[in-house]
């Protein structure tokens, strides 16, 4: 297994991983979580756990302002949190002032993708109503949420690359971003 990691001056910051469906937030964020010797936190889990559904399902029977709706519930437990690693759901930051929030909870990290890769990624995992769309309406969504990703205190390209590698990008940028702030 790898080695616990520190990261000066983000003993009770959270890390809150952004990024469109098929960033790898999950993977991610359970690696670099394991890494830093932290929680983690996976938002869907936490929609899932309090509604007793999945999510496709509370999609296909409530909808999709239903889920957001939960989603907003599921923010506020975690202002609660404090020195975990959170991955978000695709569409939570994108949403009233929810990157805000986020902001606010400690260093927000963006997973960017190429979306071919991304949706590639995506489609291999199964699950995401959001991929019923048609392939036009996904573009067009991702680049309507690019925009609030951007406002992420970190980004990571994740183009071509593994998880390991994608860890290893996000370790380097906290350690360069919390050394500036101290």
């Amino acid at each position: 297994m790898g080695t616990m990691i520190g990261c000066r001056g983000m003993a009770r910051d959270n890390i809150v991983i952004v990024g469109f469906m098929g960033a790898g937030k999950s993977v991610c964020g359970r690696l670099l979580a394991r890494r830093l010797g932290r929680c983690f936190v996976e938002a869907d889990d936490m929609i899932v756990s309090r509604d007793g559904r999945s999510i496709p399902e509370i999609f296909r029977q409530d909808g999709e302002e239903a889920f957001r709706r939960l989603e907003g519930e599921v923010l506020e437990a975690l202002a609660l949190k404090s020195g975990d690693v959170i991955a978000t759901g695709g569409g939570l930051p994108c949403r009233d002032d929810r990157m805000e929030t986020l902001r606010a909870l400690g260093t927000v990290v963006w997973l960017r993708g190429d979306l071919p890769e991304l949706l590639e990624r995506a489609g291999r995992l199964g699950g995401r109503p959001m991929l019923e769309r048609a392939a036009v309406d996904i573009e067009a969504l991702y680049r309507a949420r690019e925009p609030y990703y951007a406002r992420a205190h970190v980004t990571v390209d994740t183009a071509g690359l593994g998880v390991d590698q994608v860890v290893a990008r996000i370790l380097a940028a906290l350690r360069q971003t919390h050394a500036a702030r101290v």
